[in-house]
């Protein structure tokens, strides 16, 4: 609160802080889930909610960590230590926040103490398998019962201090984040149907209800009539040369993309479709700075969906924008040592933790970039549109309370650009859903209706003046041949491929012309860890696979253009024992400076070469899997991230009798085969005829060839 009193008046405070009754807590979770329409947009969120809360709260009764010993971890903030090995694997499903109870037990006498502490989650470490919480009764508790000695005569203890104690552990999850996210769907709820009710809606009384209603209607569940809605604010009347364009390299739907953006001002949100390597990125930054040279008052906020895409995000702006204009708002709870050091001089750091800057400071920045997740700090701070509408309204009001007001109060964010996460964990994104809307998906030129007929077009520019999106196809990352599956599995093969890349000569592949192999086997996997009913996989005969690939593609290196480096492959794998060991046995081959990690640490890079450890080998856990989002059969997402990483190369090595029960990775499998990509035991494999790629035919001469007409 004392960062609203900062700029805040006290009754607008009370105002836009006044609580708002949270249902989802007042009674059991609904049987039902509304539609998700404009008049029930509340009460399908209200419902989502509910039942994701109470489902978390049933699973963490049943997680209870028997005999556990903690460690110290910081002193002085009362912050501990405890191992979880299973949150490696996301389970149990921990969050910052969650509340922590410690019951003391005696080991030798086998029962309890009677002393019990509460404490909350600060910090996951899940490479290391560990948790910190913040416990300041259990440091008092220290104090009073350990005898001092030499080292702790002044009660300090350190990290190397052992604890005599240990505890039974059990979670309950922190439904402040579900109270919040149901303030905001009520909220919108509220102005999608044009509720008059005051006090439940103050945030937007700067602007006439009726006005509230189209404008949330236009952002949430846009109609075709929308186009013709008159423009708030103006636009800018001019046209780009040649000379305006920062970066040069950028194609016509590219560019179209960044000046309909800077130009104009859509009263529907504009849509970016970008499968991966397609410059989704490159197009943003484009248009940051398109923005900013074309609108000197504008102020933008973009969001990306995980820490490691944000600083990359950072990364692109740095070559042209100082620190005093653009902001990498962190949660202070990040650490300094997960951000790169070229943008420490971006963030905002106040007594050795990552904060939020004064809000005169804030307020002068031009950009201010952050997660998702974390643009909640400014919703929390009241750093919104909303807010700072309301606040200029009233202070006009109380400096001139006789004055017409001439003009409507504009906005201090001018542009929200969100990045969406494309693993996300919602079935259904906004883009997705968006994109389903009849304006976007019934029109000539949405991406289901352009399939064929895209690898010379580029007259593009007409093509998207009429439309609020733009479906980005050239791919600059992959050879042709990784393309070619996921355009035909995943985007109604639409894509182009435009990559200039080296060239990986290796005599392991099946057609020297096509950069792909899938390695079958039916090696069986193993487990470690069981922890709480979850274990985390590995499989050895996967791992042995793997080094010889490296190995011999390391032997041939110098035949390749440019000649292949350690640290240009890639390696990723669904678990993190996989990942583990398989860095364990890369550090003892002497190839430590190979790259591995899980397809989450992949999400948004690319490797010149690409090798993907599946694991999974036994179909008996393959509900289990699915149930708990793991691993990659049956996870389309997670799937499409993994096979559209690598530039040059692709190695996929798995159990081909398990994959094949996926659709999408059959249509994977049918390509290998119907190439002669595929090495390992006779699969039973129908040639159903599915996901044939146009590219397959535009480039015959690299193609095995084969009879279509036995597919």
């Amino acid at each position: 609160m004392s960062y609203l009193h900062s700029f805040l008046p006290p009754n607008l405070i009370e105002e836009l802080c006044s609580p708002r009754t949270n249902t989802i807590l007042s009674g059991p979770p609904p049987t039902e889930r509304p539609s998700l329409q404009p008049a029930t947009y509340h009460s399908h969120w209200q419902a989502l909610l509910a039942w994701e809360l109470d489902t978390a709260a049933l699973e963490k009764e049943k997680i209870v960590l028997w005999k556990a010993g903690v460690r110290i971890a910081v002193w002085a903030n009362a912050e501990f230590v405890i191992a979880v090995p299973g949150i490696r694997e996301n389970y149990p499903r921990l969050e910052i926040g969650d509340l922590v109870h410690l019951r003391e037990v005696y080991d030798k006498m086998k029962r309890g103490s009677g002393m019990a502490f509460e404490g909350r989650v600060v910090a996951l470490r899940k490479r290391e398998g560990v948790i910190n919480i913040h416990c300041p009764t259990l440091k008092h508790h220290i104090l009073h019962v350990l005898p001092p000695n030499p080292r702790t005569i002044d009660g300090i203890y350190t990290p190397d201090d052992e604890l005599p104690f240990v505890f039974n552990v059990s979670f309950i999850p922190n439904a402040r984040p579900s109270f919040v996210m149901e303030t905001a769907a009520a909220t919108m709820g509220d102005a999608l149907t044009g509720s008059k009710n005051k006090t439940a809606f103050p945030y937007l009384r700067a602007t006439p209800v009726h006005d509230q209603h189209n404008l949330a209607r236009h952002w949430l569940f846009p109609e075709p009539k929308d186009l013709n809605s008159p423009l708030s604010v103006y636009a800018v009347e001019r046209a780009f040369l040649e000379h305006d364009w920062v970066d040069q390299g950028l194609n016509p739907e590219q560019r179209l993309a960044a000046e309909s953006i800077a130009l104009h001002q859509s009263p529907v949100p504009y849509l970016i479709s970008g499968p991966p390597g397609t410059g989704k990125t490159r197009t943003v930054v484009e248009t940051v700075l398109q923005i900013l040279r074309l609108q000197p008052e504008a102020c933008i906020l973009l969001c990306a969906p995980s820490n490691s895409a944000t600083d990359t995000l950072v990364l692109r702006l740095r070559p042209f924008l100082q620190p005093h204009e653009m902001l990498r708002l962190n949660d202070q709870n990040r650490t300094f040592a997960e951000v790169p050091i070229k943008i420490t001089q971006y963030c905002y750091v106040e007594n050795d933790k990552f904060a939020l800057p004064p809000w005169k400071t804030l307020l002068r920045y031009r950009v201010v970039i952050t997660s998702c997740i974390d643009a909640g700090i400014l919703v929390a701070a009241q750093c919104t549109n909303a807010a700072l509408m309301r606040l200029e309204d009233q202070v006009v009001q109380s400096l001139h309370p006789y004055r017409v007001p001439k003009a409507q109060v504009t906005p201090h964010w001018t542009h929200l650009l969100i990045d969406e996460a494309r693993a996300g964990e919602l079935d259904i994104s906004l883009l997705e859903r968006l994109f389903e809307r009849p304006l976007y998906a019934e029109h000539a030129y949405a991406r289901s209706n352009r399939r064929h007929g895209l690898l010379h077009d580029d007259n593009v520019t007409e093509v998207f003046k009429l439309v609020p999106f733009a479906n980005l196809v050239k791919n600059y990352r992959s050879h042709p041949a990784i393309l070619m599956p996921p355009s035909a599995i995943f985007y109604n093969d639409s894509l182009e491929p435009c990559a200039t890349n080296g060239t990986i000569t290796w005599t392991g592949l099946g057609n020297p012309e096509l950069p792909l192999m899938f390695f079958g086997h039916n090696l069986p996997e193993e487990c470690v860890d069981e922890v709480m009913d979850r274990a985390t996989w590995y499989n050895k005969g996967e791992i042995d696979k793997v080094i010889e690939v490296i190995t011999t593609l390391l032997q041939e290196a110098e035949t390749c253009s440019p000649p292949l480096r350690p640290a240009e492959i890639g390696i990723m794998a669904p678990w993190r024992e996989q990942v583990w060991k398989l860095r364990e046995r890369l550090r003892n081959e002497k190839l430590g400076a190979v790259d591995v990690g899980t397809v989450e640490d992949y999400q948004g890079r690319e490797s010149r070469v690409v090798i993907i450890s599946c694991v999974r080998s036994n179909p008996r856990f393959l509900k289990e899997d699915m149930s708990k989002g793991l691993g990659l059969v049956f996870e389309k997402k997670r799937m499409n991230v993994a096979i559209t990483r690598a530039k040059e190369l692709l190695v996929v090595i798995g159990n081909g009798e398990v994959l094949k029960r996926d659709p999408y990775w059959n249509g994977f499998l049918e390509f290998a085969i119907r190439n002669k990509l595929y090495v390992g035991p006779p699969l039973d494999l129908e040639m159903s005829g599915n996901y044939v790629s146009r590219l397959e035919h535009v480039f015959p001469s690299v193609i095995v060839k084969h009879d279509l007409n036995v597919l």
